[in-house]
C-alpha cells in the first residue's frame, strides 16, 4: 500500500501486477486484501473481485500450467507433495505426520476446535493403552455447542471458552492441550490440514 501511494498520488489510471509462486495458500495477503475464494479456486480460473462502492476492481488468476507434461519433470519423481509445486503449479505442502493407529470414539477422550481461515478443524484428544496423541480433521458441519466447546480462534471473542493463541494458556486444561503440540504428538487427516494448522500454529508463535 505504501509502494501503490508513492506511484499513484493524483492518477486514476494505475494498474497493479502482482505475481508470486504458489508457495502458501494461507498468506496474509490475501485476508488483508479480502480475497476470499483462494482456497476454492482451480487452476486457470480468473476471480474478480469488486468493494462496495469503490472503482477498485482485483482479478485473481490462479495460473495453470504452461505445460501439463514437461520434460524435464522427470528429475522431481520423489514422492514429496513439495514437487507439484514445481512440476504443475499446485500449492506446495509439507509432509505431516497423519494418523497413527486406528482408534475407536470410546478412546476419544476430549474434543475441541481450532476455527481457521474460514475452516473449522476438529482436535480429538485419544487414548489408547499406552499411547496418547491428538488427531486434527476438518468438521464438515457447523458447531453445535460454542457457548462451552474450547474452541481456538484468532478472531477477538472475550467467552472464557474462546483463545486465540493456542500458547498461552489461561486454564489447566488449556495446559494439557498445549502439552500435545510441545511433544510433537499432533496427527492430521492429511497434508492439507496438516498446512492450515501449521499456518495457524506461525501466527500464534508471532504473537
Amino acid at each position: 500500500m505504501n509502494t501503490v501511494s508513492t506511484i499513484v498520488r493524483q492518477r486514476t489510471d494505475v494498474k497493479i501486477y502482482m505475481l508470486g509462486n504458489t508457495v502458501n495458500k494461507y498468506s496474509p495477503y490475501f485476508q488483508e486484501m479480502g480475497l476470499k475464494h483462494i482456497l476454492k479456486m482451480d487452476q486457470g480460473v480468473i476471480d474478480v473481485y469488486k468493494y462496495g462502492e469503490s472503482k477498485l476492481t482485483v482479478a485473481v488468476e490462479y495460473c495453470s500450467s504452461t505445460k501439463s507434461k514437461k520434460e524435464n519433470n522427470f528429475y522431481f519423481a520423489f514422492d514429496n507433495p513439495k514437487l507439484k509445486m514445481i512440476t504443475g503449479g499446485a500449492w506446495e505442502l509439507d509432509i505431516y505426520p497423519h494418523n497413527p493407529i486406528k482408534f475407536k470414539p470410546k478412546n476419544i477422550k476430549f474434543i475441541y476446535f481450532i476455527l481457521f481461515n474460514d475452516g473449522i478443524y476438529q482436535c480429538e484428544i485419544v487414548s489408547l493403552d499406552d499411547i496418547s496423541f491428538t488427531f486434527i480433521h476438518i468438521k464438515t458441519t457447523e458447531l453445535q455447542n460454542k457457548e462451552k466447546d474450547l474452541i481456538y480462534s484468532l478472531d477477538y471473542i472475550p467467552k472464557l471458552n474462546y483463545n486465540r493463541n493456542i500458547y498461552n494458556p489461561i486454564n489447566k486444561l488449556q495446559e494439557k492441550v498445549l502439552w500435545y503440540f510441545k511433544t510433537d504428538r499432533i496427527y492430521f487427516q492429511d497434508n492439507t490440514v496438516g498446512d492450515a494448522i501449521h499456518n495457524y500454529l506461525k501466527i500464534c508463535n508471532r504473537r
